[in-house]
């Protein structure tokens, strides 16, 4: 932890934007999410048709097991939560790649 994976996975992603290919990012990191902080996300994802749209900052989709949980989660249980969260962001975000 700590060296810098959230960094190269954001940095890498928007220079393949930059290269003009569709680009979305998934941060699954439960215990801390740091994508949403660098790339300046914050709320929940806005639903549509039964499914989550991805906050798309400087064009860049992006998804976060972070905005689907609130900041003061408590550890207890986290569980349960932190593996649906898991399981919603792998199944329910359209990316628009269908």
């Amino acid at each position: 932890g700590g060296v810098g994976k959230s960094t190269v996975a954001v940095n890498l992603a928007a220079s393949l934007m930059r290269r003009g290919l569709s680009v979305g990012v998934l941060d699954a990191d439960v215990y801390g999410p740091s994508i949403p902080t660098m790339l300046g996300v914050s709320g929940q994802p806005e639903y549509r048709d039964g499914a989550i749209q991805p906050p798309e900052p400087h064009g860049l989709k992006a998804m976060s097991v972070g905005l689907l949980t609130t900041a003061d989660y408590s550890t207890v249980g986290r569980g349960p939560i932190d593996s649906q969260a898991l399981t919603q962001m792998l199944t329910q975000v359209r990316w628009g790649a269908e």
